[in-house]
Formats: structure tokens, C-alpha cells, sequence
């Protein structure tokens, strides 16, 4: 009974930082149309992060609780070694909720574009900083780990700075980012190929870095590649076809296939630091494992309910969108202006 816990806890983690991932992304790449075209496309994304950014919050303490109850063990050792990155990302975290809470609630009779701006800066940040943290947990780059005492460890940071895969991971994700939003916030014409090029770039780069990141076998991952590859060229093509252009810039829709995506590229991931140490000897004991599993089908609910009150608020009284070849007021805006 106690692999079960583990095994079902195992997948339910991965999931939750796939769908945190997913949603940290929809506001990483709002950095593109906040700087690059801010007044014709505000509308756009405002429209969008406005009411996303406290489901994301909730998605990070939801991660962060998970880890807790299942990896009891690797929680310590993970404080100690990103306590900079750890302390960055909480006071960004702040920082970026306090500016857009400012901008959007409090500040009306004040101009908000540096308000939004410093939100897209500090968001971005934020994902690269976590993006980093992840890459050094598995690759066990720069890590420096004692044991006694634990808070002798430390990661130097220069390591996997200094590491060139790691940099061809990062220019990769932004490919896809700039490809990503400009579907997401439909800053183009649906009939543009651009999108679908740089995606297609930037999963060429991340595909390679991800093979010499993750320690697993290089030919049974190719499988495993092959879903999250096609889940995220499934949106641009979408993009480009007047009959499901609509349906490429759903956002729930969005999020299912990122999520999924995500998922796909998490699960053949069992070792971490360089593939030294496998992920299930950090373990919980079984009790904290079986509490998990009850919590994790109840935040799986609630996690589905949000989703749901989402799309249900952004399509206005409507769960899925009206499929026209026309722009909604809003999207045809931002389309011709640009």
C-alpha cells in the first residue's frame, strides 16, 4: 500500500508543477506585448492576468505544501542549498503582487504601464530564477551538499551559469515564449507563420538541452518528447486555421495542453543531481504519503473548480468560445492595430 501512496503521489506532484508551470508561463510571456506594443495590446492582457495571477499564487503554495508531504526528507536539504534563489523568488513574488495589486485596485488617476512594466520584469524573473533552481536540482551542477552540518551547503551558482546547455535551455524556452504570446495574446494576424517558426526554433533548442539536463535514457525519452512537442505545435497551427483560430487562444484550452505537455516531460524524471540520487529516497513516511493522497484529490477538485470559474468569467457567461471568423471586439483590436 505504501508504493501506491508513493507512486500516486509521485505523478500527483509532477502534475501540480506542471499546471503551476502552465500558469506561470501564461504571465512570464506577457513581458513580449507589455513591451513591445503595451497600449495596443493592454487590453489583452490585462484581460488575462488581472484574474489569473492569484490562481498562480495559489498553484505555488499549492507546490510547496505537496513537496512538504511527500519529499519530508529532501525539503531541509533543498531550504539550505536555495536559500538566495528561495528568498529572491518570495520577495519578487511580493513585489509583483503589490504592483499589479496598485495598478489595477488602488492607483486609477496615476498612468499603470510602469506599474505593469516592473509586474512583467519581476514575473519574469521569477520564472527564470525557479527555471534555474530546477536545472541545477537535476543536473547537481555547482551543488556543494554537507550533511553535518546542513547549513555548510551551498550551490554555486556561476557552475551552471558558466554551463553552456543551460543557456541554449534558456534562449530555447524564449523562442517559444515570444512564439507563445503572440498566440496567447493575439498580437498578430491569425494567418502569420511567425509564431509557428520561432516555436518551432525554440523547441529544437530546449529539445537537445533537455536530453543532456534529464539523466535518462536518451532513446526510450524520445517517446516521452514526442507528446509535449506536438501538444505545443497543436497551438500555432491552430493559430493560422481560420476555423479553429479561436480555440488556439483559449485560455483553458492553453492550459490543458501546457499542462499536459509539462507532465509529459516531468514523468520520466526519477533521479535527481546528476542522476545520484533517486527521487523516492527523500520519501515521507507512508502516513504523510496516504494524507496526501486525500489532499491531493480535494486540491485536485478545487484546482478544476478555478479552471472552470475561469473559463466560465473569461468567455462572459460562456464555458467554451464562439467559434466565428471574426474577432471578438477586444482580439480584433489588438489585431489591426498592430
Amino acid at each position: 500500500m505504501s508504493s501506491f501512496f508513493l507512486n500516486a503521489d509521485g505523478v500527483f506532484i509532477k502534475l501540480v508543477l506542471a499546471a503551476m508551470f502552465a500558469f506561470l508561463g501564461s504571465e512570464f510571456i506577457a513581458i513580449f506585448p507589455i513591451f513591445i506594443n503595451y497600449e495596443k495590446t493592454k487590453e489583452n492582457v490585462l484581460k488575462h492576468i488581472v484574474p489569473i495571477w492569484e490562481i498562480t499564487g495559489t498553484m505555488i503554495v499549492f507546490f510547496v505544501v505537496e513537496l512538504e508531504l511527500i519529499y519530508s526528507n529532501l525539503t531541509p536539504i533543498a531550504s539550505y542549498l536555495f536559500i538566495p534563489t528561495v528568498g529572491l523568488f518570495v520577495l519578487l513574488l511580493v513585489l509583483r503582487n503589490a504592483s499589479i495589486i496598485y495598478a489595477e485596485f488602488i492607483w486609477k488617476k496615476i498612468d499603470s504601464k510602469p506599474l505593469y512594466m516592473f509586474y512583467a520584469v519581476a514575473t519574469f524573473l521569477m520564472v527564470v530564477g525557479f527555471v534555474t533552481s530546477v536545472a541545477i536540482l537535476m543536473t547537481g551542477l555547482g551543488i556543494h551538499l554537507v550533511l553535518n552540518p546542513l547549513d555548510a551547503s551551498y550551490i554555486n551558482f556561476l557552475t551552471i551559469l558558466g554551463n553552456g546547455v543551460y543557456w541554449v535551455f534558456l534562449i530555447g524556452a524564449l523562442f517559444i515564449s515570444f512564439g507563445m504570446s503572440q498566440v496567447f495574446y493575439r498580437t498578430v494576424k491569425n494567418t502569420s507563420y511567425v509564431p509557428l517558426a520561432t516555436i518551432i526554433i525554440g523547441l529544437i533548442l530546449d529539445s537537445y538541452a533537455y536530453l543532456e539536463i534529464a539523466h535518462i535514457d536518451k532513446i526510450s525519452v524520445a517517446a516521452y518528447l514526442a507528446v509535449p512537442i506536438i501538444l505545443t505545435l497543436i497551438i500555432p497551427i491552430m493559430y493560422m486555421m481560420k476555423s479553429t483560430t479561436e480555440y488556439a487562444s483559449y485560455k483553458p484550452l492553453w492550459f490543458t495542453l501546457m499542462t499536459f505537455a509539462m507532465l509529459s516531460l516531468e514523468l520520466p524524471v526519477t533521479k535527481i543531481a546528476g542522476g545520484a540520487f533517486p527521487v523516492n529516497a527523500f520519501a515521507s513516511p507512508n502516513s504523510m504519503l496516504a494524507f496526501n493522497f486525500y489532499l491531493s484529490i480535494l486540491g485536485g477538485i478545487f484546482y478544476l473548480l478555478l479552471m472552470l470559474l475561469y473559463a466560465y468569467l473569461y468567455s462572459s457567461g460562456k464555458i467554451m468560445p464562439k467559434v466565428s471568423t471574426a474577432k471578438t471586439k477586444v482580439e480584433d483590436k489588438a489585431v489591426k492595430e498592430n
